[in-house]
């Protein structure tokens, strides 16, 4: 069940000057009751563009919030996401919104949603959390009275234009991609070949991810053509390594992990080479893989955006790997499933993915870092352009 609040203030000074106040962490420090910090900015450089990242730490000073901004339009509406709060915190948004007031004042409001796993626990959080914010911007409202900032608008950074994306002739190489993984699942199941289960899991992330593209909505995807666009870059690295593999040619280092550690045998534990095999594959995908898709197609087809841009995106896809995982648990025979992972399933699945990210491989972590990497490339890129 969601819970939510709203809350107003006035704010003495225009909406410029009130859209710094509660949009940049440096001044936010000064008022919220609640740390927050960048963690990596958005394009420009800026906190308060789409595709920032911040942390906010809650007033106890042991739990942290890790968001977003999903949407920002200066000095009108700002928006934000918590994409890792712990595995009971299913969703947590917030807008802020600045209306112009007579006598060069602000109205703010604030509207916060939030899902938790625990039945009733939303509703008492949300009412601790409206505490808070409540005395928070009560300190900003008299704040902004005795410190005076500079009131010119914020720069927006210039974003590039896009030709309008081609979806039919996107959604059939992704469908051509998927058609291949479809084949090579099978194959390698119809032979009994350990490889099988990376090899599923991967067909269902892509079926996941086309999915989510022919109904945007679903996950709030902005650019479904982005999402797409990726398909077929994954996937050339993903066949390439293990066409290699099968036919005695050079593979990199991470997938020749991955596929040897599968085959391997451990005749007391004999599900224990197949598991890890499975974590190393989806590590050689996320970790070796990833960046250099992103910045590949990127290049190709974004130039002349900041790739920054597309992370909301990017974050938004986390239910693709949940659901994903949850069709291999299907598929997986009882012995190579740990022992919890139907109990912790039934309870929460987040729950579930936290405990296998604790003993085996944190997948939203890891993707974090792997976009972090893919900027830097891009960034890199640039710079020797």
């Amino acid at each position: 069940m969601t819970a939510q609040f709203n809350l107003t203030r006035i704010l003495n000074c225009p909406p410029e000057t009130a859209w710094r106040w509660v949009t940049d962490p440096e001044l936010m420090r000064r008022w919220s009751t609640a740390r927050v910090d960048l963690a990596d900015p958005g394009p420009g450089e800026k906190p308060d563009t789409a595709g920032a990242l911040r942390v906010v730490t809650l007033p106890d000073g042991k739990r942290k919030l890790r968001e977003v901004v999903e949407y920002a339009e200066p000095p009108h509406e700002f928006r934000y996401r918590v994409y890792d709060g712990g595995p009971l915190l299913l969703d947590h948004r917030g807008v802020q919104t600045f209306a112009p007031l007579p006598g060069r004042r602000t109205e703010l409001r604030w509207e916060v949603s939030m899902r938790l796993a625990l039945p009733g626990a939303a509703h008492l959080l949300s009412r601790i959390i409206r505490g808070q914010v409540g005395e928070s911007l009560d300190q900003l409202a008299g704040l902004v009275e005795q410190v005076p900032l500079d009131e010119s608008a914020p720069a927006t950074p210039q974003v590039g234009s896009m030709t309008p994306p081609d979806m039919a002739a996107l959604f059939e190489d992704a469908d051509e991609s998927l058609a291949t993984q479809r084949s090579i699942a099978d194959h390698l199941a119809g032979t009994d070949d350990p490889k099988q289960w990376f090899a599923r899991v991967y067909q269902y992330v892509t079926e996941e991810m086309i999915a989510a593209a022919r109904n945007p909505a679903t996950l709030g995807l902005a650019h479904p053509d982005w999402v797409l666009s990726l398909i077929p870059t994954f996937h050339d690295y993903y066949e390439f390594n293990l066409t290699a593999y099968r036919t005695g040619g050079a593979v990199e280092d991470a997938w020749a992990k991955a596929w040897s550690t599968a085959e391997s045998t451990d005749p007391e534990h004999p599900h224990v080479p197949v598991m890890k095999g499975l974590l190393y594959g989806v590590s050689a995908h996320i970790d070796a893989d990833l960046p250099r898709a992103l910045a590949e197609t990127h290049r190709a087809r974004y130039a002349d955006r900041d790739l920054r841009e597309f992370r909301p995106d990017y974050l938004r896809l986390a239910p693709v790997f949940t659901a994903a995982s949850d069709r291999l648990l299907a598929d997986l025979p009882r012995s190579h499933k740990p022992w919890w992972t139907g109990l912790a399933s039934k309870i929460n699945p987040q729950l579930r993915d936290a405990m296998l990210a604790k003993n085996g491989y944190d997948v939203g972590r890891h993707r974090v870092k792997s976009f972090a990497a893919a900027v830097e490339l891009v960034r890199q890129e640039s710079a020797c352009a």
